[in-house]
């Protein structure tokens, strides 16, 4: 979800005012809320009719895409080329066929792993089902078949009309929900025009893809006004989409889901873990869902202050494939490293013990027991997406939550919720690109600030809980609703 830049960038912080947030606490008024017990949802639920105009703009648009699928096609083989080997589901996404699935079901849909978090949380909340499961990335659907082994799953098709076409044939869903940004045009276009009701829960809508979509203002009142309802992370994002064409009486506003969705380590966990992964004792700096080139920075920074210290890196990359790449840069600033995927012992003299060692955890699911155990030995988690990656800041709160002293980059624009939380209880550190070495060798320099940081990180992320029952309640108060079922060919 995404001109003239200066004035464009003025409008779109100005949309804000526009759209109130009377939503963001409905009435209490459903005992399932109160009680924490299952939200009773129709299928029928905020359901649109189904749309000629919808049909026949996906054939339109499908006609076109067809045209550049050679260009599509070659930009999958590069990526494939790159990565030296296949992407996850490939067939399944270029195709949209698969295994059978129940048909009528809720699907809830969320592309990589942090969305996937997200539906751990909410499924229970949201009635018995059936759902059907789908996500897109690697990491994603390792995440999902951990979560959830027995559920239905599937991996979301490419936004192909042939693809679209036979995942809906495929699935036939009673409603759609998607969460946090996942907008494809296509998939949009065929579910209004089948009346299959689409929902974006924890929705969001940033400056710069706001600015991108009114580029083709047209198509993006089309496509956003195709939805049966957006319950956004906060007002801001909500009066993007409503300047983008979605009427507001199909806007909400909860809050962010991200501390409802996380779920701290216990200390067993986080004693577990150190053993498996073999870490020597030693205050612990955390580098934690990073991408490049954000690494180098850090490496270097604590093989200047830490490493001779005692202090223990370890290196959690948001994509795990990058464990390799990792090592060689490691080995290229002078250091030691192995990853725990392939059960490496670290090159060079010292062992696992050694002063400059570096261990990488190539593999998902591990970073709730590090964030613990960081936390209990009183270390410093930084927390990546935020130090030049592009990729405006990963879930601070999961750091928070465990009660780490948390330290972030100087992008944090795609959490805007967590961080205000954060910022409001002074309990996190906000480096620059000029001051990152000098900022966390005095915060390594100083244990005290970094247990009072830890103890406010972990209020903070205790206050800012409660979006759940929020969406929950939202959802139990859809507008007038059409009775008609889906329309399938």
């Amino acid at each position: 979800m995404g001109g003239k830049a200066e004035g464009g960038r003025r409008k779109a912080e100005e949309l804000p005012d526009r759209v109130p947030s009377p939503s963001i606490s409905p009435p209490p008024h459903s005992a399932a809320t109160r009680t924490g017990s299952p939200a009773s949802l129709p299928p029928s639920a905020f359901r649109l009719p189904p749309s000629v105009s919808a049909r026949f703009w996906f054939r339109t648009l499908g006609a076109v895409i067809v045209l550049l699928a050679p260009l599509i096609l070659l930009a999958i083989a590069h990526r494939l080329w790159i990565r030296r080997r296949a992407l996850v589901g490939l067939r399944a996404k270029l195709s949209g066929r698969g295994a059978a699935l129940p048909r009528g079901a809720t699907l809830v849909h969320g592309v990589s792993l942090g969305e996937v978090a997200l539906m751990k949380p909410l499924l229970p909340r949201l009635g018995t089902g059936p759902f059907i499961l789908t996500t897109t990335t690697e990491t994603g659907t390792e995440g999902l078949a951990k979560a959830f082994p027995t559920a239905p799953r599937a991996h979301w098709p490419f936004d192909l009309p042939w693809a679209v076409s036979a995942f809906l044939r495929r699935t036939r869903p009673s409603r759609v929900i998607l969460l946090e940004a996942e907008l494809w045009p296509l998939a949009l276009l065929a579910c209004r025009a089948h009346g299959i009701p689409v929902t974006v829960l924890n929705a969001r809508m940033t400056a710069r893809s706001h600015r991108r979509w009114r580029l083709l203002r047209p198509v993006a009142r089309r496509l956003v006004g195709s939805l049966a309802l957006a319950v956004c992370q906060e007002p801001a994002y909500a009066a993007r989409l409503a300047d983008l064409g979605l009427p507001r009486a199909r806007l909400a506003v909860s809050g962010s889901l991200k501390a409802d969705m996380v779920r701290p380590a216990t200390a067993d966990a986080a004693a577990s873990e150190a053993a498996r992964i073999a870490l020597p004792d030693g205050p612990l700096l955390l580098l934690a869902s990073t991408s490049e080139p954000e690494e180098a920075p850090l490496l270097a920074s604590w093989k200047r202050w830490g490493s001779e210290a005692g202090w223990r890196c370890v290196i959690v990359p948001r994509h795990p494939e990058r464990g390799a790449a990792l090592v060689a840069l490691c080995e290229g600033l002078g250091l030691e490293a192995r990853r725990t995927a392939a059960g490496q012992e670290p090159r060079g003299p010292g062992g696992a013990g050694a002063p400059r060692s570096v261990l990488i955890v190539d593999e998902i699911g591990r970073l709730a027991p590090l964030y613990a155990l960081c936390a209990q030995r009183d270390g410093i988690a930084v927390v990546g997406g935020s130090l030049g990656s592009g990729r405006g800041g990963q879930n601070m709160l999961e750091a928070a939550a465990a009660g780490c002293c948390t330290v972030v980059g100087w992008d944090t624009v795609a959490q805007p919720d967590p961080m205000r939380l954060l910022r409001g209880a002074q309990a996190v550190v906000e480096l620059s690109a000029t001051s990152l070495d000098a900022d966390l060798a005095t915060l390594a320099a100083d244990p005290a600030r970094r247990t009072d940081l830890g103890t406010r990180a972990r209020t903070a992320w205790q206050s800012g809980k409660g979006a759940l029952d929020r969406t929950i309640r939202i959802l139990e108060q859809p507008p007038a609703s059409s009775p008609q079922p889906p329309a399938y060919p």
